[in-house]
């Protein structure tokens, strides 16, 4: 896929009505389906959080994240894109320290086998690795824009998967697998469209699968050789596992996936009703505000809710590509195919992951699992895509 920039318009912003003018700095379609995503997102987590210990508590708490998210909405907005490409370097730097931060001893707490966050004076603050997507969207598309929208020589695709494999070194040594996917999703988005042909991509696919399998086959070996967990964690290998055998252990490795199909199946049409779900108030469903809140929404919206979040997230991901489409340069297209990749992926695992269609890992579905550090990332890049969008005729 080779990248081409769109025609220019004739007409010069200033002749343009006021009406002209502010659509070409406000991409309305966008913050229309970003805020009916936010507000769809805070309805489920009420019902989903109304039945637990603190339950108020964590609803004001998501509520303070999307208040916190509209700054840096704001900041990505008024800043012009383009500067960033000049601090590829610094960027950089700063991507690494946040994904090495949490292994620093003082700064950094495990949660769900994952030493992924923040904490000062035993307040955990954020994970470092939600805003670092943001700041690795940005280096990346940096450096794949050089190659100007072809990607013919290996060493090119060597050098972008150089960077890619920096990136993951450092999260898995939190470790995080689930954000390290998010990572691949994001270069494969990026490495489309910034020229790499099929056949060089199809065979990263298959080195990658390949590589998988590998790590997984040796893995127990290396365990028992330093006598602990050298690459894969015991929950992760069993997590894939019960992806590979759903009826694997129904009521220990398998109970997450279980209890989340029933849920689903069990809203019907039209659902059960905000927080009416038996699945979640029984207690049944866990993490039903995090990572398992897809299957809230599910049993209590039912098939007709499901699809309407659906409905919400492919008009976001099509309003969008028309922004990728829109921009004026390789640089800003790649921005705004990083931020597709990234929520594309994060959608179709957390999704896929509640009725088994893909393994379980701790991604949270955009702007509706609770979640502070991801709610501001993802507010994050909307306004950077606003930045493009205002941008593309040079102003």
């Amino acid at each position: 896929m080779t990248w081409r920039a769109p025609l220019r318009s004739g007409r010069r912003p200033l002749d343009k009505s006021p009406k002209e003018r502010f659509f070409d700095l406000v991409n309305l379609p966008l913050l229309a389906f970003a805020s009916l995503l936010v507000v769809y997102g805070s309805v489920v987590v009420w019902s989903a959080t109304s039945g637990m210990a603190g339950g108020d508590g964590l609803f004001k708490r998501h509520l303070v994240g999307i208040a916190v998210g509209l700054v840096p909405l704001g900041v990505a907005w008024m800043i012009d894109y383009k500067g960033l490409k000049h601090w590829s370097g610094p960027l950089m730097t700063l991507l690494a320290f946040l994904l090495v931060s949490p292994r620093i001893p003082g700064l950094g707490t495990t949660a769900k086998g994952a030493t992924s966050w923040l904490q000062v004076a035993g307040v955990r603050l954020f994970q470092p690795s939600e805003p670092g997507k943001l700041i690795f969207i940005v280096v990346m598309a940096a450096l794949i824009s050089e190659y100007e929208g072809r990607i013919d020589r290996p060493r090119d695709m060597w050098r972008v998967l150089a960077y890619l494999a920096a990136a993951l070194g450092l999260i898995l040594l939190q470790p995080d697998l689930g954000t390290g996917m998010v990572f691949v999703g994001i270069t494969a988005a990026m490495l489309l469209l910034g020229g790499l042909e099929g056949k060089r991509f199809a065979v990263i696919g298959l080195l990658a699968i390949v590589a998988v399998v590998g790590v997984f086959a040796v893995d127990g070996t290396l365990d028992r050789i330093a006598g602990k967990d050298v690459a894969l964690k015991q929950y992760q290998k069993d997590r894939l596992l019960v992806f590979l055998d759903p009826e694997r252990d129904p009521s220990g490795a398998g109970y997450n996936l279980q209890q989340s199909k029933i849920a689903v199946g069990s809203g019907g049409i039209t659902g059960k009703g905000l927080r009416s779900g038996t699945q979640s108030n029984l207690h049944f469903l866990p993490e039903r505000h995090t990572d398992f809140i897809f299957a809230v929404l599910a049993e209590e919206l039912g098939f007709a809710g499901a699809m309407a979040l659906l409905a919400l997230y492919a008009g976001l991901l099509l309003t969008a590509l028309s922004i990728a489409a829109s921009s004026r340069d390789l640089y800003g297209a790649l921005i705004a195919a990083g931020i597709i990749g990234m929520w594309a992926f994060q959608v179709l695992e957390n999704v896929g992951m509640t009725v088994g269609m893909m393994p379980i890992t701790g991604i949270p579905l955009p702007f509706v699992s609770f979640g502070s550090s991801a709610m501001v990332t993802n507010l994050g890049a909307v306004g950077l895509l606003q930045s493009v969008w205002s941008r593309r005729y040079g102003t």
